[in-house]
């Protein structure tokens, strides 16, 4: 049995603790927040298949796939749901792309099926707008975001050999003969065998010299909550945009596609729709790249969803009720996350970018793979 220490209580820095309870081993895990406040509860719930690039971050994905539908029977408060996707082709460009991309030589291993606009509308009664057909996704799950941590902390302070310190934030790392240390800003300190620090987009304090020239960048984004409706929606939903940004659909005829809207290229938007337990939909997103982020919510992106989601509808849809935005880390050169080993038992993980919940348990495994 190793000690394992990890730094971050978001979803990556959680899944290397499960897999490390479940492997046997010691864990302690700080957080300098009392609870996950980031990017890890400011998300979809999506795990998202569909848009992984072809070959390794695929592979990365299904795997991944299959291990939150494990963790969700496991531990079973985290509204986990194998509920599949919908890719709404709006116009002609659009409906040939679902078509190219239903015939994609891993299209099987992706769950992808072509559906006209009336076999859409008959599995989804809800979406009775003026589309064209769309491109279902079986692999595509979903968790709740509000009851995430929540189960799985409850899980994992069941088992004995896991400790929780939360408001810990870390000041320094050092390294001995007995192992690495952790001093936080009141002195107070921890040690382990193996260390993890999967502090998402935190990127600065004392992880600054271990960050600097890395591949990794910050990326805020825009989101909101419609209010609940008595209908209910059994597929995630997006819209044809999201073509344009997943590495899935980059070799396919994405060049043919008409111009966004000003505002939509601007801010690289699309519709991500996620329906939610309760009845309310989780809707995004906008993507802003360059830094300092402006802390102000824009009202015209809300606008643009809006109209999008009533055009899928056929009706106003939903309202939207709540707005807010989030940062993370994302990777920005060929590796699908960033890692580095900072030192001997000492890794950096975080850059998952938008794929960050999909691909957390997957790459928690690699982790001990490595460690291995």
């Amino acid at each position: 049995m190793a000690k394992i220490l990890i730094v971050g209580g978001g979803i990556i820095g959680t899944m290397h603790a499960y897999l490390a309870l479940e492997a046997g081993h010691q864990v302690v895990q700080c957080e300098k927040d009392p609870q996950a406040q980031s990017a890890s509860v400011r998300n979809f719930g999506l795990v998202w298949v569909s848009g992984r690039a072809k070959g390794a971050e695929l592979e990365l994905a299904l795997r991944s796939r299959e291990l939150w539908e494990k963790i969700g029977t496991t531990v079973g408060t985290i509204g986990f749901r194998a509920n599949g996707s919908l890719t709404i082709a709006a116009n002609e460009e659009e409906l040939q792309i679902i078509g190219e991309a239903s015939e994609m030589t891993d299209a099987k291993a992706r769950g992808f099926e072509f559906l006209t606009a009336d076999e859409t509308k008959k599995l989804e009664p809800l979406l009775a707008g003026n589309y064209l057909g769309a491109l279902r996704c079986t692999k595509d799950a979903a968790i709740e975001p509000n009851l995430l941590f929540s189960g799985l902390r409850k899980y994992l302070l069941d088992n004995p050999n896991y400790e929780w310190l939360p408001n810990f934030e870390v000041m320094d790392l050092s390294s001995t003969e007995t192992g690495h240390h952790l001093r936080n800003i009141t002195g107070k300190k921890i040690s382990g065998d193996l260390l993890v620090i999967c502090a998402g987009a935190y990127h600065n304090g004392f992880l600054s010299e271990h960050m600097q020239g890395a591949a990794v960048r910050r990326v805020r984004l825009q989101m909101a909550a419609t209010e609940p409706i008595a209908a209910k929606l059994g597929h995630s939903v997006a819209d044809g945009d999201s073509m344009r940004y997943y590495p899935a659909f980059r070799e396919l005829s994405i060049n043919k596609l008409p111009p966004q809207s000003a505002l939509a290229s601007e801010l690289r938007m699309q519709l991500l729709l996620a329906p939610r337990l309760d009845g309310s939909f989780t809707i995004g997103d906008t993507h802003e790249y360059v830094e300092p982020f402006g802390h102000e919510l824009l009202e015209e992106p809300y606008d643009h969803l809006q109209k999008v989601i009533s055009s899928i509808f056929g009706a106003q849809g939903p309202k939207i009720a709540r707005r807010w935005d989030g940062i993370y880390s994302e990777s920005t050169g060929p590796a699908i996350y960033f890692r580095k080993e900072i030192e001997a038992g000492v890794t950096v993980v975080t850059g998952g970018g938008g794929r960050g919940n999909t691909l957390a348990p997957a790459i928690a495994e690699e982790s001990f793979k490595l460690w291995a």
